[in-house]
């Protein structure tokens, strides 16, 4: 590809994740999207093949481009690494929260988002099972963990609390501390030694910065309802 079609590819993906935040992934079309690049409806069909792919493409090179920033560079392998790739997660959503509050509102409602759900899942579950791996290695994790299941488990601890914060059920401010409490408890079971205490601080100071809440059944639906 010549860098004029890179920087063409680029900038389609980048208003297409600006589309995303400011009408939503289903109300995104094809048309307005072209209109908005100034390029020809062929011309993304070509590019890209069509509206699901495009958008895809979009949420993925965000999602991969976020694991593989500083998380990943700053801090050992093992316990220090898989704390910042926490802390990286909520940073991210916090710096475009309207894209990815839209993000998880199509995730949870359209089918024509679960493949790229299925790559996003798999490119963070590469990264935790990574840094459980060294963890195991170093002694600071039970032989009797299961790797993959345990990643299974704080994959879906973060993209629990993060779904409650997209639908306002938790404060900006308690989405960082909440993640860490959510995949912390997870590992916290089978963590050993040195990594055992670290975590269990960690854990108790983001239970600390938690607001207390109770569920209530309301209208057939459970709501968060938030007390200090």
């Amino acid at each position: 590809m010549t860098e004029q079609r890179i920087a063409r590819r680029v900038a389609i993906l980048a208003t297409a994740r600006e589309m995303i935040a400011e009408v939503g992934y289903e109300d995104i079309t094809v048309r307005d999207l072209a209109q908005r690049c100034r390029v020809s409806v062929p011309t993304l069909y070509n590019q890209f093949g069509g509206k699901d792919e495009l958008l895809a493409e979009a949420i993925q090179e965000h999602f991969v481009g976020m694991l593989g920033g500083a998380s990943l560079a700053l801090g050992d392998p093992g316990f220090s690494t898989f704390i910042n790739v926490l802390d990286d997660c909520s940073k991210q959503f916090l710096t475009l929260p309207a894209y990815h509050q839209r993000l998880l509102e199509a995730f949870a409602s359209l089918d024509a988002t679960a493949s790229v759900q299925r790559r996003i899942a798999a490119e963070f579950s590469g990264v935790i099972a990574e840094q459980l791996l060294h963890l195991q290695r170093q002694r600071q994790l039970a032989d009797w963990a299961d790797g993959q299941l345990l990643t299974g488990q704080v994959t879906s601890a973060v993209i629990g609390t993060a779904i409650v914060w997209s639908r306002g059920h938790l404060s900006d401010e308690a989405l960082g501390p909440g993640i860490r409490y959510a995949a912390g408890l997870v590992v916290l079971g089978a963590a050993r030694g040195r990594t055992r205490e670290e975590l269990e601080t960690l854990v108790i100071e983001a239970q600390a910065a938690l607001p207390k809440a109770v569920f209530t059944k309301d209208e057939n639906e459970f709501q968060l309802i938030q007390k200090v």
